[in-house]
């Protein structure tokens, strides 16, 4: 072997001999590699044929050998044309060459092998299945492993065990979409046995079944293939420790349905970061099994993260309140430090005294980030159209769960629509205490209900009862309207309902506009007075607005 190195080396520093070179040229090495994969296609399949050789362009450069260590080849690495290749699948236009060129890029010589050796036939079983182009591009570009085995080895297997679950052709191609890694199995029959008698036996299913109720988890959350892809025994240890942990099945579906990969944590990661919760929080494991049922995500997290947000509270708060509020609020030991000492300095701005003390009330409150826009636009709709008078503290410190909980178009667009049906005075701070009143005005008892009591609006009625519930409200209050103005009773059936009035006619008020230009306004200012850290535009800004 010493020999045979040195006799490379002395070659390759005085260069090949004149036939040598000849046949190392470029044009020769192409139509040696071309031969090659006219061979390898032709014993394939006829379907693969000239296609994938079309797959190695005029200009292409010869196929690099990748070696491992002590020399010994690994696998040829062809050379291709993305476009080229998308034009030989007949997915020109339909998928990224960009994005394949990236994708193949990541792959070891031997799935580039497959992919032009077997591209052709996979698309043409895929198109079977019925999937259309506009599928087939967006998955051969981000998942083109997938087309690297005989269609009847690998795609063909694992789109029809998905399709076995309730998944149409398409809808198993998003998973791989999501997950390229899942096309390196060969199959999932060892996860869905663990998975689908979990579900079965967990959720209240109407009579489907486990793997009918995975399917269905699949549909909504495509990357949940990734669990298919572990193995059957590591499953089943991880739930093993949920439910020896104290979860029931309920919550633990409950739990996998919030986060999938809940089921990936090993009973030793869950231990580890139960143990973090105890030292810092000084929790039993109650509150641990609490927060993997109401907030899984946390359970990926590491040991550091975990712990840095434990100790940021607990220095903030004290470690018995810390405890405290995490039963109250799990979402605040979940969720990045930024967002709640945002939530406090944003608190401050607007006036609130104590934002401690409010966090310590009402510690749902910090997990909301407090510049978004939605935030505060109701925030000024409340300030500008309840019958009484507000400061920014008071909204936040009243009613600041409705605040940061709902979307501006259904808080302060419902306020915007009781303004154009006159129907804001009827608006009170507190609805008991109203109906109270009236009733002791008229000589009636104060505690029993009694006929011809008015309608009453409370804030909690503007945003938190549903699209059905607020549209009766509505109606009674503008019969009641109409009643005292003509002492008619009328239906209010014919006026616009509150849903097609924010879809359209909210959209284009001049004062619906005003209010989120001024609310960007007010988003601006406040990033101008709070520290450059707090407004980090990555971290907790995504928190949802409604």
């Amino acid at each position: 072997m010493e020999i045979t190195s040195r006799a490379v080396v002395k070659w390759r520093l005085r260069g090949p001999p004149p036939i040598a070179q000849a046949h190392s040229s470029p044009a020769h090495q192409l139509a040696l590699q071309r031969q090659r994969w006219r061979s390898s296609v032709r014993s394939s399949s006829s379907i693969s044929g000239t296609r994938a050789v079309a797959a190695t362009t005029h200009n292409a450069v010869p196929a690099p050998v990748r070696r491992r260590r002590g020399g010994r080849v690994a696998s040829v690495v062809p050379e291709f044309d993305a476009k080229q290749l998308l034009r030989d699948m007949k997915l020109d236009g339909y998928g990224s060459a960009d994005e394949l060129s990236a994708s193949m890029g990541k792959l070891p010589g031997i799935r580039r092998q497959g992919i032009l050796q077997h591209g052709p036939q996979v698309a043409a079983h895929l198109r079977g299945l019925g999937i259309g182009s506009s599928e087939l591009g967006p998955l051969f570009s981000r998942c083109p492993e997938l087309f690297s085995w005989p269609a009847e080895e690998r795609a063909g297997v694992l789109f029809s065990q998905l399709m076995g679950l309730g998944l149409s052709a398409g809808q198993a191609a998003s998973c791989f979409e999501q997950q390229r890694g899942a096309a390196h199995f060969r199959s999932f029959e060892p996860a869905i046995s663990v998975l689908a008698p979990l579900l079965a036996a967990g959720s209240k299913g109407g009579g489907r079944s486990g793997e009918q109720l995975l399917g269905d988890l699949l549909k909504k959350l495509p990357a949940a293939v990734g669990l298919l892809i572990r193995g059957s025994a590591a499953l089943q240890s991880n739930m093993n420790n949920l439910l020896q942990l104290g979860l029931s099945k309920q919550q633990v579906v409950s739990a996998f349905h919030q986060s999938w990969a809940l089921l990936t944590n090993s009973p030793e990661h869950l231990g580890r970061m139960e143990a973090v919760v105890q030292q810092e929080l000084g929790a039993d494991r109650q509150l641990w099994v609490k927060m993997l049922a109401n907030q899984p995500r946390m359970a990926g997290c590491s040991e550091a993260t975990l712990r840095q947000r434990a100790q940021a509270l607990v220095a903030a708060f004290g470690k018995y309140e810390v405890c405290r509020m995490v039963h109250v609020a799990i979402r605040v030991l979940a969720i990045n430090t930024v967002v709640w000492r945002r939530a406090l300095a944003v608190w401050q701005q607007c006036g609130v005294a104590d934002p401690l003390v409010l966090a310590c009330s009402s510690p749902k409150l910090l997990g909301y980030d407090w510049l978004h826009p939605s935030r505060l636009t109701n925030l000024r709709a409340l300030q500008r159209w309840l019958p009484w008078e507000l400061s920014a503290a008071q909204a936040i410190e009243c009613y600041g769960g409705y605040v940061a909980s709902y979307a501006a178009d259904r808080v302060a667009g419902r306020l915007l629509y009781l303004e154009q049906l006159g129907l804001l005075p009827l608006l009170v701070a507190d609805k008991p205490a109203a109906k109270r009143e009236w009733r002791l005005q008229q000589g009636l008892s104060g505690s029993k209900k009694a006929a011809g009591e008015p309608v009453f609006i409370s804030v909690g009625d503007v945003a938190d009862i549903s699209s059905a519930r607020f549209h009766s409200l509505v109606d009674s209050a503008l019969s009641q309207q109409q009643q005292d103005d003509d002492g008619l009773v009328s239906s209010s059936s014919s006026c616009l309902s509150f849903e097609a009035f924010r879809k359209g006619r909210l959209l284009q008020l001049p004062a619906w506009k005003q209010l989120l230009v001024q609310a960007e306004a007010d988003v601006a200012e406040l990033e101008r007075k709070l520290p450059p850290e707090l407004v980090q535009k990555a971290v907790g800004r995504s928190v949802r607005a409604s």
